[in-house]
């Protein structure tokens, strides 16, 4: 894609931390956005969670850190574990649609699958977890800009529910942030 603009919304330090990123998904250019997020503020080796038959679609991509989850099959656990696995060291990054699929970008409240949660239960150490949302708008201009909004989140004690709850709130400021730029 081709903007007119990239901005990045956000008060976010680098805490020297594994980090899961959590987004909205609203393309297939989810992954090289986050990228772009990682290289400007984190700088750790990436790693995408995608469902297996998207992955499958652009195998291209599990030369980029991408790697498979399939829904509702017993292989979902080890690629619970396996991301567990990746947080415990501090120079990766963990990329993430709660999601569990491409939605339009104006869906709103999101509905998070409960099967990711499972990977704050496996953890042996504390993570910095992220939450990101991409938004586009063309106001006068032929290519669009391209806004992400960033935020800690800090998840210690809440449920999937909570998590999803604030996931939205800050959606929802995004937005609101996104509308007053006019």
């Amino acid at each position: 894609m081709d903007f007119s603009l990239v901005e990045l919304h956000h008060s976010l330090e680098d805490k020297g931390m594994p980090v899961l990123m959590i987004g909205n998904h609203v393309s297939w250019w989810d992954g090289f956005f986050g990228q772009y997020i990682n290289l400007e503020l984190f700088d750790r080796k990436i790693h995408i969670m995608m469902l297996e038959e998207q992955l499958r679609q652009r195998m291209f991509l599990n030369k980029t850190g991408a790697y498979s989850i399939k829904k509702g099959d017993r292989s979902a656990l080890e690629s619970i574990r396996y991301t567990s696995e990746i947080l415990s060291d501090p120079g990766n990054l963990v990329l993430l649609y709660p999601q569990g699929k491409i939605h339009s970008l104006y869906d709103f409240p999101l509905t998070f699958e409960e099967g990711w949660f499972r990977i704050l239960k496996y953890l042996d150490q504390p993570i910095q977890m992220v939450f990101y949302v991409v938004l586009f708008d063309y106001y006068s201009n032929r290519k669009p800009e391209l806004h992400i909004y960033l935020q800690d989140y800090l998840y210690q004690g809440r449920s999937h529910a909570e998590t999803e709850a604030a996931f939205n709130q800050f959606l929802e400021r995004s937005i609101l942030t996104q509308k007053s730029r006019i």
